[in-house]
């Protein structure tokens, strides 16, 4: 049996994460129920999805071995967009108290576009713009999350 490295590698760290995750929210963390979700609820669910994915991956992990097969050279490791991901995310949480949602959601949407070379800057500055309105509209006035838009202490 044969067994694609890339797939069997991805879903062995899905599923580690995911499980390692989901003991520590079962052991910490409430989950309570469907109709009274506690803190844990959401979290255990996103880590169940995560358990479930990386199980879909390993099951796919076998390849089949076909006589005339050559190795596809993987291509190098894109280093820019491995920073400018990881980046975004701590960029928001360093932001969002400090500026406020509409500053931090556009640097981090700024940031992940800046992972792509293929995105120019008028295309990159319409994501960022459009992306930053979407999330406004559904997290602040759709699911009424309570945060300030900007800081009123900034602006």
């Amino acid at each position: 049996m044969v067994w694609n490295r890339d797939d069997l590698t991805a879903g062995l760290v899905f599923m580690g994460i995911g499980l390692f995750f989901a003991t520590n929210i079962l052991m910490s963390l409430d989950i309570g129920t469907a109709a009274a979700m506690g803190p844990g609820f959401f979290p255990l669910a996103l880590c169940i999805i995560l358990t479930l994915l990386g199980i879909g991956i390993l099951t796919n992990a076998r390849k089949q071995v076909l006589e005339d097969t050559e190795e596809v050279p993987r291509p190098p490791l894109n280093l820019r967009a491995i920073f400018f991901v990881v980046v975004a995310p701590v960029a928001f949480g360093l932001l969002l108290r400090s500026f406020g949602l509409v500053p931090a959601l556009g640097v981090t949407i700024a940031l992940s576009v800046a992972a792509s070379r293929a995105i120019g800057v008028k295309r990159g500055l319409t994501i960022v713009v459009g992306m930053t309105a979407f999330c406004v509209v559904v997290f602040y006035y759709g699911l009424q999350v309570p945060v300030d838009l900007f800081n009123p202490v900034l602006f």
